[in-house]
């Protein structure tokens, strides 16, 4: 009966050119979250290098060179002292982790919030950009989270913060088991400036009554 069904369904979207159930869930893009539990689905205005960034595994710890080390090594020790610095503003907790996949791992939480910081290692081999993941959960909601990443070469402890900070602006209350999306930047507008109508051409220097000249 079910089958009979499913199959009636079917044949009623391809007959009116409406997506399947597949097809809607395949058309979202999903990044490489490191928690699997929340599923972080690509939205809008996240460019193309980015897209393909966020759905890539990163090297490991024991495949990155010892140069990408040596330059990673201010991350996370960024990383570290951008998360103690809220952490004290908001009189959260911090615990680190020792992770294989990731240069650093952070939590910070309390009662009611919980702040959680992974720094990845490199794509590749040859380049030292690197990404950072935040995600905020507030504990007195039943599922209000945030998250955000950002892309870079290097970070300071600002950087973490903010990061850690947009996390904490862009929660939103969740279903059960709805994904979150992350957006981008959209692009500026540009709006062609216009000369006010009422302005004035400046007027010509009047010559002082005193100064004319009379006639001869």
């Amino acid at each position: 009966m079910h089958i009979a069904r499913w199959l009636l369904c079917l044949k009623c979207c391809c007959r009116h050119g409406l997506p399947t159930y597949k097809q809607r869930m395949t058309a979202q893009t999903y990044a490489n979250f490191p928690e699997r539990d929340l599923k972080v689905v690509l939205g809008p205005h996240i460019n193309a290098t980015a897209t393909k960034l966020l759905r890539k595994m990163s090297l490991g710890m024991h495949e990155m060179t010892v140069g990408q080390q040596e330059k990673l090594s201010s991350s996370r020790n960024n990383g570290r002292h951008g998360m103690n610095a809220l952490a004290r503003e908001l009189q959260l907790t911090v615990t680190g982790e020792d992770d294989r996949d990731y240069l650093a791992v952070y939590k910070a939480e309390s009662q009611a919030h919980r702040l959680q910081l992974w720094i990845t290692a490199p794509f590749e081999g040859s380049q030292t950009t690197h990404l950072v993941w935040a995600k905020y959960t507030d504990l007195t909601q039943p599922r209000r989270i945030g998250v955000t990443f950002k892309l870079a070469t290097s970070y300071s402890s600002m950087d973490i913060q903010n990061i850690l900070r947009t996390a904490m602006k862009v929660a939103v209350d969740l279903e059960a088991d709805e994904p979150f999306t992350i957006k981008g930047n959209p692009p500026p507008r540009f709006t062609k400036k216009v000369k006010p109508a009422d302005e004035a051409k400046p007027a010509e220097a009047a010559t002082p009554a005193g100064d004319e000249t009379p006639p001869a």
